[in-house]
């Protein structure tokens, strides 16, 4: 289950890379004075060169026509108010409650991006901390600026499901003083909690539809167990999160 959650996140983070790939555009400057935008399809050994624009939409272009070809500005704007997709990886560093000192998180969260600065989303992901867990939460950020390296703040909320069963717990049972006592291994059941995580970051464009993020926050998380003799346990996992993401609009 583990390795089958990974692979399908990585193959999500890989979705978003090769849209950054194809994300470039070409800009063709005409003598008349025109200038076209998009991708280039193809270029004849006649010197014609073909270009699909935004409204997908096919020009050819006689060489005699052309004054240069060049790529597109990188001072993109990326607030179009619509749907984005955001996949973020990074670690979790933090406490000793947890036998990994640097736990991995990958998320990836789909929404919608508001004229306002504001975007609003909700996603799942996959952690490994002492059991591996799948993060389900909502994301509010708010942008600063409209183009170029853009600042932003944020805020991921939600609950976090545990996967995996934990190790059975060593527990000592003190009767009285006579009878002593004895000791057993209980069984524990990971029941997973409530997490809240405030980041601030920048995201700068790395094409007109994809944008390269950075971030760093505060996860605040508790973790609570049951053992079989009805016993509860409460585990803070507050850690200091990292990430780097991969945004497509």
């Amino acid at each position: 289950m583990k390795k089958s959650t990974l692979v399908l996140m990585a193959l999500l983070f890989l979705v978003n890379m090769s849209f950054a790939r194809k994300g470039k555009r070409d800009v063709i400057y005409l003598k008349n004075g025109s200038v076209i935008n998009g991708q280039i399809i193809s270029s004849l050994p006649s010197g014609q060169v073909k270009i699909k624009t935004k409204d997908n939409s096919f020009w050819v272009f006689e060489a005699s026509q052309i004054d240069s070809i060049s790529k597109a500005n990188s001072t993109i704007n990326q607030f179009r108010t619509g749907y984005f997709n955001l996949t973020e990886a990074g670690v979790l560093a933090g406490n000793s409650n947890n036998k990994y000192a640097t736990p991995f998180s990958l998320m990836n969260i789909s929404g919608w991006q508001f004229k306002n600065h504001f975007s609003v989303g909700a996603g799942a992901g996959v952690e490994l901390f002492s059991e591996t867990y799948i993060p389900v939460v909502a994301d509010f950020r708010y942008y600063l600026n409209r183009q170029g390296v853009n600042p932003f703040f944020g805020l991921q909320g939600g609950y976090s499901f545990a996967l995996d069963k934990p190790d059975k717990q060593y527990v000592y049972q003190t009767y009285d003083l006579w009878q002593g006592s004895t000791a057993s291994m209980l069984d524990i059941k990971a029941k997973g909690g409530f997490l809240l995580n405030p980041v601030v970051g920048f995201c700068t464009p790395l094409s007109e539809n994809v944008a390269l993020t950075f971030s760093a926050g505060y996860r605040i998380m508790r973790q609570r167990y049951s053992r079989e003799d009805n016993y509860l346990i409460d585990i803070d996992y507050n850690r200091l999160s990292l990430k780097i993401g991969l945004i497509f609009q």
